[in-house]
């Protein structure tokens, strides 16, 4: 948990230097409403937010990077990409939707087998999660894919210890790069997790969403809703297992560490 904390603070402290704040609103290009939960930020450098239920955003520039591309995207919208230099330009943006298809599903008559993806683990011993309320924070474990039309069909996480009243967050599932890092968001509509208790077992029933892989994925759990002074959430990981990859910010580079945060998935093909 250390290395969560150096993180964070550093990003804090170098937010106090001389700075511009990015401010406005985010809304339907069709229909002007406000579109909540969206991500904007300075592409890779860890600057940026969520918007809040009125569209709105909020968070620093540094001059240090005066001139990098702010990224604005969201679930079912097309994203759109401007210069930090033209920050007049961001007091009202607007997204339109994005074509959608919907996942062609098959139907077979062999037997199903069940397989558990991820990090699988209710220990209390080891943990690692958030320590700051930084909103687009997101933290995300690669899914090993051995068998086409994987079904995706639950998500689970361990919450041993908490401090936060009802936390809410979104639950992502990405593509591989070529790097082997995450790259594109695979679902086509937001999926939200609001804890109904403070610790336990979280489980998430994925099939109203039809999500059928071929190939390695990501499933992450991304922190999009100011609650105020958080002191910690803590999830149950493990020191052998699939990596950890996170970023601080909204459209943050992603980083990887070796500890296993527990995010785990029901697998069926």
């Amino acid at each position: 948990m250390k290395l969560f904390i150096t993180l964070f603070l550093s990003l804090f402290f170098s937010s106090l230097f001389s700075q511009k704040i990015c401010t406005g609103v985010l809304l339907d290009s069709l229909t002007d409403q406000p579109i909540e939960f969206a991500n904007i930020g300075i592409v890779g450098k860890g600057f940026g937010t969520v918007t809040n239920e009125k569209g709105e955003f909020n968070f620093s520039v540094p001059d240090s990077v005066a001139n990098a591309p702010i990224k604005v995207s969201m679930i079912g919208y097309r994203s759109k990409t401007f210069s930090s230099a033209n920050l007049s330009l961001l007091t009202k943006i607007k997204l339109a939707q994005a074509a959608t298809n919907l996942n062609e599903v098959v139907i077979s008559g062999k037997k199903t087998k069940i397989k558990i993806l991820g990090n699988e683990t209710k220990t209390n011993g080891v943990t690692a999660g958030f320590v700051k309320n930084t909103l687009g924070a997101e933290l995300a474990v690669k899914l090993n894919i051995k068998h086409p039309k994987t079904q995706l069909r639950k998500f689970y996480l361990n919450v041993p210890r908490n401090s936060i009243e009802k936390p809410i967050f979104r639950f992502n599932v990405y593509s591989k790069d070529e790097k082997g890092n995450p790259k594109d968001n695979l679902l086509t509509q937001n999926v939200i997790i609001e804890m109904k208790e403070k610790t336990g077992l979280i489980e998430l029933d994925l099939t109203p969403y039809n999500l059928y892989v071929d190939d390695d994925v990501f499933i992450s759990l991304e922190w999009i809703k100011d609650l105020g002074d958080v002191k910690g959430l803590y999830f149950s990981s493990k020191l052998v297992g699939s990596p950890t990859y996170f970023r601080q910010a909204s459209q943050d580079k992603w980083q990887k560490i070796p500890v296993g945060v527990g995010l785990h998935a029901e697998g069926a093909y």
